[in-house]
């Protein structure tokens, strides 16, 4: 049985953390990339990359951080491959949130037709409810440019559902 270097204080904060963060995080990931995979291995890595760095990471920024990890891996692995187009069929929207099937499925729709900054922004901005600052910080982009890229974003979104003609 390997020991950890932390104690066991930092290991039973850090798993009571994963417990916790874990279904928001897959679902986060789930929302950017529209691949239930794909979304845990982000969800995965950003936790690995925290427990790396566990006993400097605040408990209060906690969360942002592991969030923006999240975000960054995404980042990354869009930048390494070229975007493939999501398919109607064949993945499942991750569990563990209150919306019905529909709804996911609609909002799959939405967000796949994002690009994938829009896609960031809106997920941090409106499903992860971070203020457009903290977005930006993140992001490492001015709060000018969420606020644009939100709006023509959410603009998008609009014009496709009132062409589609639904309510």
């Amino acid at each position: 049985m390997a020991r950890s270097l932390w104690g066991a204080e930092l290991e039973a904060e850090f798993e009571e953390f994963v417990a916790g963060a874990w279904p928001r995080l897959r679902h986060a990931g789930w929302l950017l990339s529209h691949d239930s995979h794909e979304a845990e291995d982000l969800a995965q890595a950003a936790l690995a990359r925290a427990y790396a760095n566990w006993g400097r990471v605040t408990r209060d920024g906690a969360y942002s951080y592991v969030h923006r990890s999240l975000v960054n891996g995404y980042i990354d692995s869009v930048r390494r491959r070229r975007p493939v187009p999501v398919a109607q069929t064949g993945d499942t929207a991750v569990a563990g949130d209150e919306a019905s099937v529909d709804d996911r499925s609609q909002l799959s729709e939405v967000l796949a037709e994002l690009s994938p900054r829009e896609r960031s922004i809106i997920v941090w901005r409106y499903y992860l409810d971070a203020p457009e600052s903290e977005v930006a910080r993140q992001l490492g982009v001015s709060v000018g440019t969420v606020k644009s890229t939100a709006s023509r974003a959410l603009a998008r979104v609009r014009s496709a559902h009132i062409a589609s003609g639904k309510d």
